[in-house]
């Protein structure tokens, strides 16, 4: 981390680990890489899960590892990144996403503007397998080549933030940075939310399947317990009725995207059946994050 005395960078990079060392050093590598950016922190938040974090600390100095003890949640570690930042714009990505020469300059001159957070494009990396892409069209291809104007959903993969306008919401999320519950706050202030198509990440992960499967299943339990964290009864018998009809919601939203962008026709019909499963997956995990109200117990806490 620099100095009390260094001046204040421009813009406060979080990068999330998820994957592992390997990923995050092609995301460091690609912030080391920018061109014409302004001046800029990068915080990575090492959970105990991750090993020792020595050897990618002395590979890059310019980033700061805050250690946790034991196992913390993605939110979590959002959360202590996004605390620690001296920057007045917040960026928020993952380890397996790679950032475009120009994405810290594109970001710096996005928030010139007046709009609270401000997403950007992901594209995807390839070639790559079946499976991978499934879960890039499900999660991402919404996000690839919008169009440059207000959005009700940003990605907490390519993502950023005035300072400003997250610190009055600081109670919302100084313990767990959720993108959803943050990006309500924001609305519910009167806050815009935007899109934009020159802050660019390249996005590929690398997983198995079993992963995968518990992956969608978590994940979408998370959703669906924080989007009923403090609801009342009716408005959570209502989620729960209408994820019945989920997953067919949620292939009809990838196809819809796929008509539109017709370049990924060609990985759209060689991932679909996966797509299918993981689609339905997530479902199943949101139904039953809607039912109980908590996330899945690996993606809670844990000290060492």
């Amino acid at each position: 981390m620099t100095s009390s005395s260094t001046p204040a960078p421009a813009i406060t990079v979080v990068a999330i680990v998820l994957e592992g060392p390997n990923r995050l050093r092609s995301c460091l590598n690609g912030l080391r890489r920018q061109e014409n950016a302004p001046a800029m922190e990068i915080i990575v938040p090492w959970d105990g899960t991750h090993g020792d974090s020595h050897s990618l600390q002395a590979e890059f100095p310019e980033a700061a590892f805050l250690s946790q003890h034991g196992r913390r949640t993605y939110a979590q570690l959002r959360a202590v990144g996004v605390a620690m930042g001296r920057g007045p714009i917040i960026a928020i990505t993952e380890d397996h996403c790679t950032p475009d020469a120009n994405w810290a300059a594109a970001v710096f001159e996005s928030h010139k503007a007046p709009h609270a957070a401000i997403g950007g494009a992901v594209e995807k990396n390839s070639p790559d397998t079946a499976l991978n892409w499934a879960f890039y069209l499900a999660d991402y291809l919404r996000y690839s080549d919008p169009q440059d104007g207000p959005s009700d959903h940003l990605t907490d993969c390519n993502v950023t933030y005035k300072r400003s306008a997250i610190e009055p919401l600081r109670n919302v999320w100084l313990e767990e940075f959720h993108e959803n519950t943050v990006h309500g706050a924001l609305k519910a202030r009167g806050e815009s939310l935007w899109l934009s198509p020159r802050i660019i990440v390249w996005q590929k992960r690398h997983l198995s399947l079993g992963p995968a499967i518990w992956d969608r299943y978590a994940f979408g339990r998370l959703f669906g317990s924080t989007r009923v964290n403090g609801a009342s009864l009716i408005t959570r018998l209502k989620y729960l009725v209408s994820s019945a009809l989920l997953p067919l919601l949620l292939m009809v939203r990838v196809t819809g995207h796929v008509a539109r962008n017709p370049r990924y026709a060609g990985p759209y019909l060689r991932s679909l059946p996966v797509l299918i499963l993981i689609n339905t997956v997530w479902a199943f995990g949101e139904f039953t994050g809607y039912l109980t109200g908590r996330p899945e117990r690996r993606l809670k806490a844990r000290e060492a």
